[in-house]
């Protein structure tokens, strides 16, 4: 018989019906497998890479003084190394899932070609310089942040589709060096 294709998209993946056998259904994947390039531990959070540049981090299950955080990053005789350095020029977005309740000092420092920040609303605080010069960071989804450290987003010339609480706390220098550099905390 012949075939039909059913784009409609309405459920999970496309549908490829034969003609005059109404029992025979075929289906395809909607969209292509990504797969996992790396993946490891940043403090109390596990974060994984996939091959279409995003990276998430997620909470690991295991809490310290009942939060799940990923950790604070220090550059060491001039040398920042995150767990991520071999991959940073492939990270175009960055989602940080719930249950995940800060970001980790200099976690993202410096990552060119970031574009997209989703943090989930748990997110409550972004440590200093977290995302410092990444100057392609256009889109950063930060409304459950309750607390911007000093120089959270030093740097991010691009960053112009942001997402706010309606209350929150910003240290020196958190939005400098952004269209948002005239925000100040009182």
């Amino acid at each position: 018989g012949l075939a039909s294709y059913d784009n409609s998209f309405d459920g999970p993946a496309p549908r490829i019906r034969v003609r005059d056998r109404k029992d025979v259904v075929c289906t395809a994947s909607a969209e292509p497998e990504v797969k996992v390039l790396a993946e490891g531990w940043s403090g109390y959070t596990l974060w994984k890479l996939t091959d279409d540049g995003v990276l998430t981090v997620s909470p690991s299950g295991q809490l310290y003084n009942g939060q799940c955080n990923m950790k604070n990053y220090w550059k060491v005789n001039g040398v920042l190394t995150l767990p991520w350095s071999d991959y940073a020029e492939l990270i175009v977005k960055v989602v940080v899932e719930e249950g995940v309740n800060a970001i980790g000092q200099m976690a993202f420092y410096g990552m060119e070609n970031l574009e997209t920040v989703v943090l989930a609303d748990s997110v409550m605080e972004i440590r200093n310089y977290a995302f410092k010069n990444c100057t392609a960071l256009t889109t950063a989804d930060l409304s459950g942040v309750e607390m911007f450290r000093e120089g959270a987003f030093y740097g991010c010339s691009s960053l112009k589709n942001v997402t706010f609480n309606t209350y929150f706390g910003l240290e020196d220098w958190a939005f400098a060096k952004t269209p948002f550099a005239h925000m100040h905390a009182i």
